[in-house]
C-alpha cells in the first residue's frame, strides 16, 4: 500500500485495528530485533543491474479464464540458454490498491526493490535469484472497483492462482528448480521457493502459509497479520488467528517444514497487530519455533518504520540473505 494514498476502506479498516506499535519491557518485547539502517550505497543504483520484464499467463477465477501478467526481476547476467544455472524464485505481494510494479519500480522516489536486489547480489550477501511480482486483482487496472470484503476473498484464495496457474508457467519459462508442470512438479521443487508480501499482500502470505505451505517453504509477511472472522463476520483475535493457522498446518505433511520472516515498523499502522500476533504463535501454536536455535519464527521491527514501500524495501535488505546467502 503506497503511503497516503492507501484506498480509503482499507486504511480505516487497519486503523480502527490498530494503534502505533511500540517495543516496550514485557518479556516478548525484549525478544524483538530491532532492524538497522540500511547503507548508504544501496541508495543508490549498482554498476550491475539485473532485469524487468512482463510475463503474461493465464489464470482460472470463478469458472472464467483470465488473461494476467506479473513483473519478473532476472539478475545481472542471466542467461537463458545457461540451463544448468539453476535460480531459486521469490514470489511478492503488493499491498491494497497496489499493483505488479508495485515492489521492484514504485511510482515515488524511495528505495526500489530491484536496487536492493543488485546490491544484494553484487556484493556477494545473497546468490541471484529470480522475483516475481504478481496481483491478487484480476489486473492492473480494475483496482478501485474491488470492496474489501472482495480484497480479503482475493488474498485468502490467491494460493490457488498461484499453484495452479502462475508457478508452473513461469518456472518453466525460466531456468528454476522445478522439473514438471503439475502440482507433485510444485511441491518437490518447494525448498527453493519463497513467498512474501506487504499489507494485504502479508495476509495473503498468511493464507499462503495456511493453505499452501505444499508450494512454498519459506514465508515474509510485511508489515501485516492474520485476519480470521467468525460466521457473524467479526475479526477475531490474534491468540484464535494463531491457533486456527496451526490447526490448518496441522493437517498438511508439510507442517513442519517452513521458515516465516517477519518485519514491520514501529509507526507503521499494521505493527501491533502483526506483533500481537507472532506473540500469539510463539505462545499458543505448537508447530511454530519463536526465540530458539532451531527457529522457523523470526520478527524484527524498525524504530520509526512506517507503512510504505520505502521502508519495507530497507526490511527485504536484511532478510532475504537469511534465506538466500551462504548457501
Amino acid at each position: 500500500m503506497l503511503k497516503k494514498t492507501l484506498p480509503a476502506f482499507i486504511a480505516a479498516f487497519l486503523v480502527s485495528m490498530s494503534s502505533m506499535a511500540q517495543i516496550g519491557d514485557s518479556e516478548f518485547d525484549k525478544t524483538i530485533k530491532q532492524i538497522q539502517p540500511i547503507p548508504d550505497a544501496i541508495r543508490q543504483p549498482a554498476k550491475k543491474q539485473g532485469r524487468i520484464e512482463e510475463f503474461f499467463y493465464t489464470a482460472k477465477s470463478n469458472g472464467k479464464s483470465l488473461k494476467k501478467h506479473a513483473r519478473v526481476y532476472l539478475p545481472y547476467n542471466y542467461d537463458a540458454s545457461d540451463k544448468k544455472m539453476k535460480y531459486d524464485v521469490l514470489y511478492l505481494m503488493h499491498g491494497g490498491g497496489d499493483k505488479t510494479t508495485s515492489f521492484l519500480t514504485p511510482p515515488q522516489d524511495w528505495l526500489p526493490l530491484r536496487q536492493v536486489l543488485d546490491h544484494l547480489i553484487a556484493d556477494g550477501k545473497m546468490r541471484p535469484i529470480i522475483v516475481v511480482t504478481p496481483t491478487f486483482y484480476d489486473d492492473d487496472e480494475n483496482i478501485g472497483s474491488n470492496t474489501m470484503n472482495d480484497g480479503i476473498a482475493r488474498t485468502r484464495n490467491f494460493h490457488t492462482e498461484l499453484q495452479n496457474d502462475l508457478i508452473p508457467v513461469v518456472e518453466n519459462a525460466y531456468n528454476t528448480f522445478i522439473e514438471g508442470n503439475d502440482s507433485m512438479a510444485v511441491t518437490r521443487s518447494r525448498s527453493h521457493r519463497a513467498y512474501g508480501g506487504f499489507s494485504m499482500g502479508a495476509l495473503s502470505t498468511w493464507f499462503q502459509l495456511a493453505y499452501g505451505v505444499n508450494a512454498v517453504k519459506y514465508f515474509l509477511p510485511l508489515s501485516g497479520d492474520l485476519w480470521i472472522f467468525n460466521d457473524k463476520n467479526e475479526r477475531q483475535d490474534a491468540k484464535t488467528a494463531a491457533i486456527w493457522l496451526n490447526d490448518q498446518l496441522k493437517s498438511s505433511p508439510y507442517g513442519n517444514d517452513f521458515e516465516v520472516y517477519g518485519y514491520t515498523g514501529t509507526k507503521d499502522i499494521a505493527g501491533n497487530p502483526q506483533k500481537n500476533l507472532v506473540e500469539a504463535l510463539s505462545k499458543n501454536a505448537s508447530l511454530f519455533r519463536y526465540n530458539k536455535p532451531n527457529a522457523n519464527l523470526r520478527f524484527e521491527m524498525k524504530e520509526g518504520g512506517q507503512h510504505f514501500y520505502g521502508h519495507i524495501n530497507e526490511y527485504l535488505y536484511w532478510a532475504l540473505p537469511l534465506i538466500y546467502g551462504g548457501k
